[in-house]
């Protein structure tokens, strides 16, 4: 049954399916797991315990993913507001972190799991002092990189560290030589269909932020634990402007997510049926009766506020 999924997966999306994971609640999901016996659940003591404890949940969902025909991935791992909105103690503690996406054990799994490990963020955190911790994580990130051998073929994984987008776009503008500026503006004026036109800036734009060839996301998955639906994954928004993906939200830590749930979501982007329409209006597509319950529900609904996806929830006992 999975191999069979895996095949009906990829042969619906030949050009790879491509998802972004806003894996989100780390924190809560370590203390949910492993200090809920504390008196103090709440404090993490061991910080490296934390990071080793996370990374192998990573690992189980990257694997989840791969294994139902999952072809290329997008985690957003860190934001670059969480060096600066927590504190000095929590910004060292990311920079650390970001270190175990490149150390041993983790090229080991790049390798006995067929992914190329890609870093888009790595011109961000070169913007800061030579001297700082978050540039010197930079250059390792970046000699990881430049010495990685890829190969055509294999899963693509892209860690989104700190990235930000504009200057990444405005970098590679500055970069470009007045022959490439001006073979983009001839491609631009050759086509006369918008979508094409999009596609073409994507290709070279996303090559430019990945380090790789990435096609348009179909799907993101983030976490709306804490009940409001945010966006966290600030380049392949960028990219895509939000369009071409569908959008699931779990209502609980990311990495809590099993793989028949995964699957499900999948089995429901790829293969179910959606109520939409490409004519001028929905003729044909309603009765009556079915509208006159779809009106119903839609009152009903509308009455009770509360019923606003995206509305704060917080902890309660």
């Amino acid at each position: 049954m999975g191999e069979d999924f895996k095949s009906r997966i990829q042969a619906r999306y030949p050009e790879g399916l491509t998802g972004v994971f806003a894996v989100g609640g780390t924190r809560t999901t370590y203390i949910l797991e492993q200090n809920r016996d504390k008196p103090n659940p709440g404090h993490i003591e061991d910080f490296a315990a934390h990071g080793d404890y996370l990374l192998r949940r990573y690992w189980q969902l990257i694997q989840n993913f791969f294994s139902l025909g999952g072809q290329n991935m997008i985690i957003t791992a860190f934001s670059f507001r969480g060096f600066y909105n927590r504190g000095a103690e929590y910004a060292a503690l990311i920079t650390r972190e970001m270190g175990r996406f490149i150390d041993e054990g983790s090229a080991q799994f790049y390798r006995d799991n067929q992914i190329d490990p890609y870093f888009t963020g790595i011109d961000t955190l070169l913007l800061q002092p030579e001297d700082s911790p978050i540039y010197q994580m930079g250059q390792q990130l970046a000699e990881f990189q430049n010495h990685w051998p890829y190969q055509e073929g294999r899963h693509k994984l892209v860690w989104e560290i700190a990235s930000l987008p504009l200057y990444t776009f405005w970098q590679t503008f500055q970069e470009m030589t007045p022959e490439e500026r001006e073979q983009i503006n001839a491609e631009i004026a050759s086509q006369d269909n918008l979508e094409d036109i999009y596609r073409s800036l994507y290709k070279r734009f996303s090559r430019a932020a990945y380090g790789t060839d990435i096609p348009m996301p179909h799907f993101y998955l983030g976490t709306n634990k804490s009940g409001d639906l945010k966006w966290r994954s600030p380049m392949p928004l960028a990219l895509s402007g939000g369009d071409y993906l569908r959008m699931f939200y779990t209502p609980y830590p990311s990495l809590f997510i099993t793989r028949e749930t995964l699957q499900t979501i999948l089995e429901d982007l790829a293969f179910k049926d959606r109520f939409y329409s490409a004519k001028t209006d929905y003729s044909g597509q309603y009765t009556p009766e079915l509208v006159q319950a779809e009106y119903e529900r839609v009152m009903e609904l509308s009455s009770r506020p509360e019923t606003t996806l995206g509305l704060s929830r917080k902890v309660t006992i």
